[in-house]
This record gives C-alpha cells, sequence and structure tokens, in this order.
C-alpha cells in the first residue's frame, strides 16, 4: 500500500518565499499537536434559562462609523469600529439563531417577534429611553425571561482566494445575555480576529490545521467564531 502525504502549507500569499525556511519546523510541529491535541473545554454551567429573546445583531459600523473608539452603553468595554460589510448583521443574527435552534435545549423567540415591540417604545420615547432598558422593555413586551443581543464591530471580507491573499478577512462581535425581570448580565462572549499567516503566529497551529491551511471568508472566519464563542453558552437546567 503507497500512503501519499499531504503538505502541510500554511495560508500564504505575498510572503510565500519567506515561509520556506518555516516549513521544517512547522511539519515537527503539526505531528506533535496531531499527536497530543488541545484539553478538552469544560462543559458550560447549568443555569435556569426560560424563554430567550434573540434580538438582531446591531451594525456599529452604521451607528459610529469606522476607525471610531466607543465604549459600549451595555457591556462598558471599549471597542475599535472597523467596516462592517452590507448584510454582515443579518447574517450573524440568523447564523445566531439557527445554532442555538440546533440544539433543541432552549425555548427561542426569533428576532422578527421583536421588530414592532421595539419601534413602538423607541416612537414613544426616543429620548427618554437607554439601550439597556429598551432591550429589557422589549423582551417583556414579547413574554421573553431573557435577552440576547449581539453587536458587530467589524467584519471585512477578504481580498484574494483560499491559498492567497492581498488582505485577510477581518471580524469583530460580541453576544450579551440579559435577564429579563432585573437586567443582571448573565453571560458575555466576544470575538475579535483578522486571520494571520501562521509564520507569523506560530501558537494557532492547532487552529491553522483545523482550517485546512487556508485563508477564510470572512462569513466563514464568523461562523467558526460563534461557534467557538457558543460553546460557553449556559445550559438550561
Amino acid at each position: 500500500m503507497i500512503v501519499q502525504l499531504r503538505p502541510l502549507f500554511p495560508p500564504f500569499g505575498i510572503h510565500t518565499k519567506k515561509l520556506v525556511p518555516t516549513m521544517v519546523i512547522l511539519s515537527v510541529l503539526a505531528i506533535a499537536g496531531c499527536a497530543s491535541g488541545p484539553d478538552p473545554k469544560p462543559p458550560p454551567e447549568p443555569m435556569a434559562l426560560g424563554d430567550i429573546l434573540v434580538l438582531p445583531f446591531q451594525n456599529m459600523y452604521k451607528i459610529y462609523g469606522k476607525s471610531v473608539s466607543f465604549k459600549c452603553p451595555l457591556c462598558g468595554a471599549v471597542h475599535m469600529v472597523g467596516k462592517v460589510e452590507e448584510g454582515a448583521d443579518s447574517f450573524l443574527t440568523k447564523l445566531l439563531y439557527e445554532k442555538l435552534k440546533e440544539s433543541r435545549n432552549f425555548n427561542l423567540i426569533g428576532p422578527g417577534q421583536a421588530t414592532g415591540a421595539r419601534s413602538a417604545m423607541m416612537s414613544e420615547s426616543p429620548e427618554d429611553i437607554g439601550e439597556k432598558d429598551l432591550i429589557l422593555k422589549t423582551g417583556k413586551a414579547v413574554g421573553a425571561d431573557q435577552v440576547l443581543v449581539g453587536q458587530v464591530f467589524r467584519f471585512e471580507e477578504r481580498i484574494g482566494a483560499s491559498y492567497s491573499v492581498e488582505k485577510s478577512a477581518s471580524a469583530a462581535f460580541d453576544l450579551l445575555l440579559y435577564d429579563v425581570s432585573d437586567g443582571r448580565l448573565l453571560w458575555s462572549g466576544h470575538f475579535d480576529e483578522t486571520q494571520q499567516p501562521l509564520n507569523e503566529n506560530l501558537f494557532k497551529l492547532g487552529l491553522f490545521l483545523k482550517r485546512n491551511a487556508r485563508w477564510l471568508t470572512a462569513e466563514e472566519l464568523a461562523e467558526d467564531g460563534l461557534a467557538t464563542m457558543l460553546e460557553s453558552f449556559p445550559r438550561p437546567m
């Protein structure tokens, strides 16, 4: 039997020649990484969850503009806003809802059910109500116990193809889960990555192998990040 070995090439493009000396090191690291594998993550903590309203992702680029640093009114963290491709907020909202629905452990209220209630409250008191209060009141209006909020700060598509790019994909977004009754933040997750060549970050060998040694699209990068983020999402009791 003849076994053909497929060479392991990291994402490359402009700097291909500079990667040649690195390949021997990567081959050794790849063998070691495949042999040991990452440590398993502990399961998420169980939590008394009821009906969860999944709100549409907010496009922070449309609110603040590009290359602006702002303090999140919900979590207090400081973020830098980049370009968000058209339709990225809708893509993330649909992807989030589908991934939560696949688990079959959650009672979900779809984002479409909140649109009318949110618009009505904003028209009644557009200046007097803060963003967090608006979110909680929207949850109460549709009978939700918890509200899951998403914000996208950056969603930039790659320029190039799977194995050679001029510019890599980049994405940054977060998720916040609030209890409607008292406004407590029950859980949060954050993702922020601009894909880099492996020779610039050898510590991401496992991630490089998982992604089949190629440059991802912005959608693929965001989907990978969202899946990892949701691994820590609370389990219903």
